[in-house]
């Protein structure tokens, strides 16, 4: 197992996310777009410290501490999911957990999970030390391992696309490290003291993963550098600059709560008090500076003490219901519409597009960067009825039309609660790796349906549940070509049948 307890993930991309409609939304981005442009639009605000007294608020005063409250939210919701993530996860830092079980409708750990790789995942503290990562030789296996900051930026990748799939070290330093890289080894500083690493290695098959994957996952290793090369060396750290920073977060192992609802749960007090604890540790980087200098001005930044009862009542709830309008916000995604990320951000680098970055956290913590995986997700037809296994639907590649895959591509079946989906073939995904039978022209056809559409279509078809369903096109390193255009190659719509 990836993690020791539920942590709920989902792989997303931003180049196919979903446009956020109504009000909220728009306030989100206009909050956003006014902190990072307008550096002098709060400093008219009457903000208090503890030693002021509380005095009732004008209109226009409450309205702009709420907005930099919201501003505040978005900035770290990142930061906080990737740390509750470590907390959670029961895991010492800097050692690897490998998932050593092949994906199937009984893996629940994380929300759509992916057909096609396991995850060997470790969260990395540089506060004391630099640690010595070592690759194994993966035999020309596809595989990625990304190194992401505590924002949720990706600052590196190793793998067969970036570096090959040959036995590799890297020496990983955090921000205030000072000292001597080892003859030979190449160092890769980290912006931040957390890092989170998730590699994945493709797998094929149950026999796959356990005769090939596993064994090769076991020989990745972290090594703390004043370790390097010393008989026996530990490869855990005994002590951690994070620990838990709010105790009560431990209920979340005790009540099986996914990430998403443990930060739900929350209060906004000890949402903001927990970001400070967090940016002593993890400043936030360079592109920062302005939006950290304004949320300072309520009491959000580096070990600083935000308490609400410096704030009058009415702006106290307004405050308290910040969570909910931005949850709602990123809840209410239309299927129908594209959105579109400020300064065509890319998933893994947001620079200070912070609703994005906030975005793909939420929907999708720990998504690979498009030039090494694109996500289209389907949940409604051409018809733009939402799917449903009570119909027969079919997606149609024409010739020389395949998805632009440098490494390969799937698409996966999931059933309502974005889960891999039970039947009777035991197959959740299907792609150039099976073996398909093409027409006779060249083209591919794909089966989605709940009923076995007979042998001569069997080799094609990918089962889908009884009653509502999502699928996921996953495409390994897209071609150039596409990355840089993507009206290179347009998805095909799943058309309903009969």
């Amino acid at each position: 197992m990836m993690f020791s307890c539920c942590i709920k993930l989902v792989d997303f991309n931003c180049n196919h996310m979903k446009k956020f409609s109504g009000i909220t939304p728009l306030l989100l981005l206009g909050t956003l777009s006014a902190l990072n442009s307008d550096a002098k639009s709060y400093h008219h605000i009457a903000f208090i410290t503890p030693a002021n007294p509380v005095h009732k608020y004008t209109r226009a005063e409450n309205e702009e501490i709420i907005k930099l409250a919201k501003a505040a939210y978005i900035y770290g919701l990142p930061v906080i999911l990737t740390d509750l993530t470590r907390q959670v996860s029961g895991v010492p830092n800097n050692v690897f957990i490998h998932g050593h079980k092949f994906p199937d409708h009984t893996s629940r750990l994380v929300v759509a999970p992916n057909n096609d790789t396991n995850y060997s995942s470790a969260f990395l503290d540089l506060g004391d030390d630099a640690v010595v990562l070592t690759i194994p030789d993966t035999k020309d296996r596809y595989f990625v391992v990304p190194l992401m900051d505590a924002w949720t930026n990706v600052f590196t990748s190793f793998g067969k696309r970036t570096t090959g799939t040959h036995a590799q070290t890297y020496v990983i330093t955090g921000p205030r490290w000072h000292g001597t890289i080892p003859a030979g080894l190449q160092e890769v500083k980290s912006p931040t003291d957390l890092v989170w690493i998730i590699g994945r290695i493709q797998v094929n098959s149950p026999e796959d993963q356990a005769n090939f994957v596993s064994p090769i996952q076991d020989q990745f290793k972290i090594t703390l550098l004043n370790d390097w090369g010393k008989s026996g060396a530990a490869s855990v750290k005994k002590t951690t600059h994070y620990d838990v920073v709010d105790p009560e977060i431990k209920e979340v192992q005790a009540h099986q709560l996914t990430l998403v609802q443990a930060v739900k749960q929350l209060p906004v007090d000890r949402f903001f008090n927990y970001l400070n604890a967090l940016l002593v540790k993890n400043p936030g980087l360079a592109a920062d500076s302005g939006i950290l200098q304004r949320l300072a001005k309520i009491g959000v930044k580096p070990d600083g003490k935000f308490d609400l009862n410096d704030f009058d009542k009415d702006t106290q709830e307004a405050l308290k219901n910040v969570p909910n309008e931005i949850y709602a916000a990123f809840d209410n995604v239309k299927a129908s519409a594209d959105f579109k990320p400020q300064n065509g951000t890319q998933i893994g680098h947001y620079g200070n597009d912070y609703l994005t970055r906030a975005a793909v956290a939420y929907k999708g913590l720990g998504a690979l960067p498009p030039e090494e995986a694109t996500y289209i997700g389907y949940n409604a037809d051409a018809e733009k009825a939402p799917l449903n296994g009570n119909n027969n639907y079919v997606i149609h590649f024409e010739a020389g039309k395949l998805p632009p895959a440098k490494a390969f591509w799937s698409l996966t079946m999931y059933d309502k609660d974005r889960y891999l989906s039970d039947n009777p073939i035991r197959r959740y995904a299907i792609g150039d790796r099976n073996k398909l039978k093409f027409n006779a022209d060249g083209s591919l056809d794909i089966y989605l349906q709940h009923n076995d559409p007979g042998a001569d279509k069997q080799s094609n078809w990918l089962p889908a549940p009884a009653d509502s369903f999502n699928v996921i096109l996953r495409i390994y390193v897209p071609t150039d070509e596409y990355l840089h255009d993507k009206t290179t190659w347009v998805n095909p719509p799943i058309k309903k049948q009969g």
